[in-house]
């Protein structure tokens, strides 16, 4: 068996590699898009906001509004709860050459909450409206890249924040029909 420390220098040397391969990408119009994706990504406010207008445009049911709200809700409290376990620094702590294209969070990188919440709102709701799930998931993934792009972030930390979005999205929908 390798020696586990190896791993875990390999593994940092890949997130890095990969960080500076997306925060390398800058585009002026894309750093706009991006900076409202991730604004409208707070705490999950983005899934928020559309599964109350999907609940108001689809008749008022409720578990149509307590399923999303309850799968962002769980997530984001996993997500921002576990940052007190790894408190692993941001990208900007790393290499101070960084320069951030959003003010910089001073809570932990690991997991990312914007990626917990957009998994999560994501997920349940294309479950609840199939014939938007395609743009449904396509938001959640650039919410999810916004954070790396804009340098917030490095992508195993919104990787880990999609599988506790995915987890919580999963669960709602398998124990709560």
């Amino acid at each position: 068996m390798k020696n586990p420390s190896n791993l875990t220098r390999k593994a940092v040397h890949l997130d890095r590699a990969l960080f500076r391969a997306v925060f390398g990408v800058k585009w002026e119009p894309l750093d706009t898009v991006m900076r409202w994706l991730t604004l409208a990504g707070t705490a999950g406010a983005l899934w928020g906001a559309v599964a109350f207008a999907a609940f108001f445009f689809t008749g008022f049911e409720v578990w149509n509004l307590a399923l999303p709200w309850a799968a962002i809700a769980a997530s984001w409290l996993v997500a921002e709860g576990s940052k007190y376990l790894f408190n692993r620094g941001r990208p900007f702590v790393w290499d101070t050459q960084i320069a951030p294209l959003i003010k910089t969070p001073s809570s932990s990188s690991f997991p990312s909450g914007h990626s917990a919440t957009a998994a999560a709102g994501a997920i349940s709701l294309a479950f609840l409206y199939p014939a938007f799930a395609l743009p449904l998931m396509l938001a959640g993934f650039l919410v999810v890249l916004s954070r790396v792009y804009l340098g917030v972030h490095y992508p195993f930390d919104v990787f880990a924040g999609m599988v506790i979005g995915t987890v919580a999205a999963a669960v709602g929908i398998l124990v709560f029909p």
